[in-house]
């Protein structure tokens, strides 16, 4: 892989998480029989909960792996969204009346993570607090969400 190639991907896969998602690749020096080539993945940042690392003998073979790893983990980032996600609806409803998806985008969650998660945050946040059941506006007009982040 070239390094445009290896950018090109990296920038797809954290793009494909969320808008915080933060992926490093990198060799190592040392003599580590798991392989020369670490790739690491933040879903939330790099000060985020978790992370993902993996070791290969290539840079292709470390993104596949690191894909691969992801899928595994990410049952346990969906519920940290989720639960987050549910708290900001429960907010944003209690300041606004209700809750749009241009307002969860501006409390940081992505187009995508809202079409994908918003229906059990609301559900979550329909369990958390009175006052529900609680749901995601969608938004028409200058604030809609961008074409290709529509499912």
């Amino acid at each position: 892989m070239t390094p445009a190639e290896i950018k090109d991907r990296i920038e797809a896969f954290a793009k494909s998480i969320g808008p915080k998602a933060y992926v490093s690749i990198s060799v190592s020096t040392g003599s580590d029989t798991h392989g020369l080539v670490i790739a690491s993945l933040w879903p939330e940042s790099l000060t985020g909960e978790h992370h993902v690392t993996v070791r290969a003998d290539t840079f292709a073979k470390a993104l596949d792996k690191l894909e691969a790893a992801w899928d595994d983990a990410r049952g346990l980032a969906d519920k940290n969204t989720i639960r987050k996600m549910a708290l900001a609806i429960i907010e944003i409803t209690g300041d606004q009346g209700r809750c749009s998806d241009a307002a969860l985008r501006g409390a940081d969650f992505s187009q995508q993570q809202i079409d994908r998660l918003g229906s059990r945050a609301c559900a979550e946040a329909t369990r958390l607090a009175s006052g529900g059941p609680f749901e995601i506006v969608r938004t028409a007009g200058a604030n809609a969400p961008e074409m290709e982040s529509v499912p």
